[in-house]
């Protein structure tokens, strides 16, 4: 029986990497470019087909099965919710200086605007609350971190039974123009919000 060469393991190892980083890094890719983002999988998707291919015609018959299988655990494994959530935490934690200087000068800024190099949206209230935009959302649809003293938007939770169903409490449903749908907490009076 033969043995796989070192050149297909090697081929079916940068190609798993390379998938899993680019997986790993969608939400970051958003950010950048959503174009970027868009085509990036369905790209590495493609190369991974063009590297089977390479394996198969030249006999390397396991390292095909190892790509296969490697495929499968990406697949499976939730690692754009991981890079998700991660690419978020290191966000926050980076422009949570600036989040906090314009919630301390939320009630002498303008309604909308850009200060410590952080875009924000205000509602005056009672309470204030602040909306930092994030790069995410397609069309309508938008996310941002929001700084709520009341933690109101803490009952925001998903669609309730019906989609336009909301669970957010009635009178903070359209808050910043859009519908919340859902927000979960940061820290503190920090929310994590995506509107539709």
């Amino acid at each position: 029986m033969k043995s796989v060469s070192r050149t297909a393991w090697w081929l079916v190892g940068i190609w798993f990497a390379v998938a899993a980083l680019t997986l790993l890094a969608s939400d970051w890719l958003t950010e950048i470019n959503i174009f970027l983002a868009i085509v990036a999988v369905p790209l590495v998707g493609l190369g991974g087909l063009v590297v089977m291919a390479a394996l198969a015609f030249s006999g390397e018959g396991k390292a095909v099965g190892a790509l296969i299988v490697a495929a499968l655990v990406l697949v499976l494994l939730p690692l754009p919710s991981w890079g998700g959530r991660l690419w978020f935490f290191i966000s926050f934690n980076q422009h949570r200086q600036a989040y906090d200087a314009i919630v301390a000068e939320a009630d002498r800024l303008p309604r909308d605007g850009t200060r410590h190099g952080v875009s924000y949206r205000i509602e005056s209230g009672p309470p204030i609350r602040v909306a930092f935009p994030q790069p995410v959302g397609i069309a309508d649809n938008w996310g941002a971190v929001i700084h709520d003293p009341s933690d109101g938007v803490a009952t925001a939770k998903g669609w309730g039974e019906t989609n336009g169903d909301y669970t957010i409490r009635p009178d903070l449903q359209e808050l910043w123009g859009g519908d919340i749908v859902s927000c979960s907490r940061i820290t503190g009076h920090y929310y994590r919000c995506w509107f539709t």
